[in-house]
Order: structure tokens, then C-alpha cells, then sequence
């Protein structure tokens, strides 16, 4: 029984220390966090629209199905190599696929996700961007988890500000 256990524990921990590769950054100084739950969604799903604004209402059902968002931002050269590495190390021990790379004006960006329930859904879209912005260098970590409709997520990225969500744009017509 106890040989079951182990053998257990063993195969969750890939799984485990997965969820936590980037908890780390959330109280660095160098480092820029953002993490929004599904508590928060839910609040937002509640904020009375127009029942006419089909926008909103498509806005509504986007955010109704995310379970999390994680953004890391940091400038700090330390810290953005150590970000690369924890990004490495998480997509060998993930099961997340690319779906893009950005490589423009001073900016290398990379798209990977995890699938969901069929091709316009994906359970997991995470982001890495390495590069400069408005002169200065810049890492940031993206993951949104949940029931992602990625027809919908540019939107949600650009009301955020996140850097490179212009690319989802692009991702959005290659899906």
C-alpha cells in the first residue's frame, strides 16, 4: 500500500510543481503581479449590461469560464533570466502546445496552449514575451486558465493592457 502511495505522490508532482513555477513572483519587488481569480469573474459576469449589447454579452460569457489569470512583468536582468528559465522548465514538464511565435520591433513573443473542449476552446493560454518596450528591456509571464474561447480573448488581454496582446489578434485568425 504504501509502495501505491509513493508511486502516487511521484506522478502528481510534475503536476504540482507546475502550479506553483511561478507563485514565487508574486511577492518580488523587481517583479510586476497581477493574478485575477474566478471570484473576480464572477463579480465582473454580475455588473449590469445592456441585455442588447451583444458585445457585452459575448464579453460576459468570456470571463463567466475563466478560472485565473497570472501576469509577471519585470525589467530586471536577474530576474527576467530566472523568468526564462522557469518557462523552459514548464513547458518541458507541461503538456501545453505552441501555437505561434512573434518575433518584431525589438520583441520576441511565444504562444502556447493547453486544449479544451474542442478547437476554439483551450483549458490553459500561456504567454512569454522577451524583449523591449518603450526602450526598456521587459519579461512577462501570461497564463489564463479556464474555458477559454479564443475567439473572445483578445479583447479581454487588450482591456488589461497586457504587452503583446496585439499578437492575440493575429492568433485569433490563424485558430
Amino acid at each position: 500500500m504504501k509502495k501505491i502511495a509513493i508511486l502516487f505522490i511521484i506522478g502528481l508532482l510534475p503536476m504540482i510543481t507546475n502550479a506553483q513555477a511561478f507563485e514565487k513572483y508574486e511577492n518580488m519587488k523587481e517583479v510586476d503581479a497581477m493574478i485575477m481569480t474566478s471570484k473576480m469573474f464572477k463579480m465582473l459576469a454580475k455588473v449590469d449590461f445592456s441585455e442588447g449589447d451583444e458585445e457585452a454579452q459575448q464579453y460576459i460569457r468570456l470571463i463567466e469560464n475563466l478560472d485565473e489569470i497570472k501576469m509577471f512583468t519585470s525589467s530586471n536582468s536577474q530576474v527576467r533570466s530566472e523568468m526564462a528559465r522557469d518557462v523552459d522548465t514548464y513547458l518541458k514538464n507541461g503538456s501545453l502546445e505552441q501555437l505561434m511565435r512573434v518575433n518584431e520591433d525589438g520583441k520576441n513573443i511565444k504562444f502556447y496552449s493547453k486544449p479544451g473542449k474542442n478547437e476554439n476552446v483551450v483549458s490553459e493560454l500561456f504567454m512569454f514575451l522577451e524583449g523591449q518596450e518603450d526602450g526598456e528591456p521587459i519579461s512577462v509571464i501570461l497564463s489564463i486558465t479556464g474555458d477559454i474561447d479564443l475567439s473572445q480573448l483578445s479583447r479581454l488581454t487588450r482591456d488589461l493592457k497586457v504587452p503583446g496582446a496585439d499578437e492575440l489578434n493575429n492568433l485569433d485568425k490563424k485558430s
